[in-house]
């Protein structure tokens, strides 16, 4: 029984100790907090009496520049209408004189152009001579093939085409067979 008791009185012991040491921690905590608050509160009535005298020098600023705001509104739409007028000659001046320098840039390359125009025109003036020479030989050409192949060629019933020589002298044997005193004449 003794060791119980023994434990008991170290359980005890240790009980006692950490409640001990609990109170003592909680006032020291508590003490500490209302230190804390105490200067917290001190802190916050200088921070707000900073604040009102901060509040006050900006409702005065306010004033102030309210009266700035409406007398500078009234110098800036004075002066927003000579801006733009100006803005607007100076665009219109700015795109004639872009237009000038544009045509400026152009006025070579567009005589260039046109005297290589004038070349290509002459040039082709004198070929179109030349094959309106050639477009007339050809014609006479063609005339005289179209008659060299009809001359060459008869069409015959049948759907045939055969040497017109031969056909010549086909016809011609008819004219004798159809014919015969007179083709006894040409023999």
């Amino acid at each position: 029984m003794e060791t119980f008791t023994y434990i008991s009185c170290v359980i005890l012991g240790i009980a006692l100790g950490v409640g001990g040491d609990w109170l003592f921690w909680q006032i020291r905590f508590k003490q500490a907090n209302e230190r804390v608050r105490a200067e917290s509160q001190a802190v916050g009535k200088a921070f707000n009496a900073q604040i009102e005298e901060k509040e006050r020098q900006l409702a005065a600023l306010q004033v102030e520049l309210a009266g700035l705001r409406e007398s500078s509104q009234a110098d800036l739409v004075a002066v927003r209408g000579e801006l733009a007028v100006l803005q607007n000659r100076l665009a219109e001046q700015g795109q004639q004189l872009g237009e000038a320098h544009e045509l400026n840039k152009k006025l070579p390359l567009l005589e260039k152009e046109v005297a290589d125009r004038q070349a290509a025109l002459a040039q082709l003036q004198a070929e179109k001579g030349d094959l309106a020479d050639v477009v007339d030989g050809l014609q006479v050409k063609i005339v005289e093939e179209r008659k060299a192949f009809e001359d060459g060629l008869v069409y015959v019933q049948g759907s045939h085409y055969l040497p017109a020589s031969v056909v010549r002298n086909l016809t011609s044997r008819q004219e004798l067979v159809i014919d015969p005193g007179e083709g006894e004449d040409e023999l």
